[in-house]
């Protein structure tokens, strides 16, 4: 198959993602796929940099799996607050049709609304390929800019009814995308991929033990991710002066980066923690599975808010597939999928519960190793990578065949 995947953020520099593993996934099985994305990190070099309406190709492109190859193909923009994104909506609409009819695509793999969404189901239905939506946030409640909240929203509307097939990763996706117009019957649940053999068990590095000061004796408590304003971490933080008080070997690790970490800087100097938590700022990729090796416990923190009530965080299964515990704030789309202790989880609905959990987790090996256990079994039996490319690629040879015969 020669398959399209398109969204509106920078395939380059955001984090890996689910985009990025599903696409180089089909890659790495012979399919020929290629990737339209739009530059949200632009930034102006000088006064003068406008940017440029010429299309840019990257070829053999690989952020999540080692040896796939998407092509990447940017279409121009114009560098200017405000029209930037509406420049990239023309340009896309014209990259969009000339790569279906020049690469041949047999479907269009969407994840985006607002800049590019209707322009592929558009293109797509000149040409008579199927559009399969990937639903994996409310992208309304994502906009960071609230007057632009509604027209996301009816754009949303226009969307979802006219995919040929909407692929949520939650039954709380699924209802989602439902009122918004979708036919339930062109509805499936696609569960987070993780690749178990990038992200399983394995012995702490001692490299990176060193590298950030821990020492054996240390009982990490880790939490991998964008620090985004949801992200609770600058709740907990205050808290884990109570985990050190009767743990004193506990450190929090914080890998990652984000808006967030200017105030969580502060809350850490604030409360003397400064020799007790630790936060590094983005690292590759191909090193979070030694992260979490490295860790005693994991977190998912999120406030529960518009934004994250729907979700669920590909980290809980890459903590999972590592065989750590989690402990999360208890998110309708993650307690849907991972309701319990069977899979690794034990949900706290704030700070002072979360605190109370982390103490019992690391004064408890055995509790500890039982639900690492719990949730490796259950990653690996419910998303491994492998199952999951070949229910895409079985969705994406229906919705073909179905297009095909009218």
């Amino acid at each position: 198959m020669n398959v399209l995947f398109i969204h509106e953020v920078d395939w380059l520099n955001k984090v890996v993602f689910d985009i990025h593993t599903l696409a180089e996934a089909l890659s790495l099985r012979g399919h020929q796929v290629y990737a339209i994305d739009y530059q949200n990190t632009w930034k102006r070099k000088n006064l003068c940099d406008l940017g440029t309406l010429k299309t840019r190709t990257f070829n053999n492109v690989s952020r999540a799996l080692p040896g796939s190859k998407v092509t990447l193909i940017r279409p121009g923009q114009i560098n200017i607050p405000g029209v930037s994104r509406l420049s990239a909506a023309v340009t896309s609409y014209f990259e969009i049709r000339r790569i279906i009819k020049d690469k041949k695509i047999d479907a269009i793999v969407l994840y985006s609304v607002p800049t590019n969404g209707l322009q592929a189901i558009n293109a797509a239905k000149k040409y008579r390929i199927p559009v399969i939506f990937r639903a994996i946030d409310v992208l309304n409640r994502l906009v960071a800019y609230p007057p632009l909240r509604r027209p996301t929203r009816m754009l949303e509307k226009r969307v979802y009814p006219k995919a040929d097939l909407v692929l949520s990763l939650s039954p709380a996706l699924s209802r989602y995308v439902e009122q918004f117009g979708a036919k339930r019957e062109k509805i499936k649940e696609l569960l987070i991929p993780v690749d178990t053999d990038i992200f399983h068990a394995m012995p702490p590095p001692e490299e990176l033990r060193q590298k950030w000061g821990f020492t054996p004796d240390n009982k990490i408590v880790l939490f991998i991710g964008t620090l985004f304003d949801f992200s609770g971490l600058d709740t907990v933080i205050p808290k884990f002066s109570e985990v050190v008080k009767k743990i004193p070997e506990a450190r929090l690790l914080i890998v990652g980066d984000g808006p967030q970490r200017q105030k969580m800087e502060s809350i850490v100097k604030e409360t003397g923690l400064g020799d007790k938590v630790t936060i590094t700022g983005f690292q590759p990729y191909d090193t979070m599975p030694q992260y979490i090796a490295l860790a005693d416990v994991c977190l998912n923190p999120f406030l529960i808010t518009d934004a994250t009530r729907d979700i669920f965080p590909s980290k809980i299964v890459q903590y999972l597939a590592g065989g750590k515990p989690v402990i999360a704030t208890p998110l309708p789309g993650v307690t849907a999928i991972t309701p319990g202790n069977e899979q690794g989880m034990v949900f706290a609905a704030d700070a002072e519960a979360i605190t109370k959990n982390i103490i019992v987790l690391l004064n408890d090996k055995a509790y500890r190793e039982k639900l690492g256990q719990n949730g490796l079994d259950y990653a690996v039996k419910h998303h491994s990578l492998a199952a999951i490319t070949s229910q895409l690629e079985a969705s994406l040879q229906e919705a073909i065949d179905k297009k095909k015969h009218g």
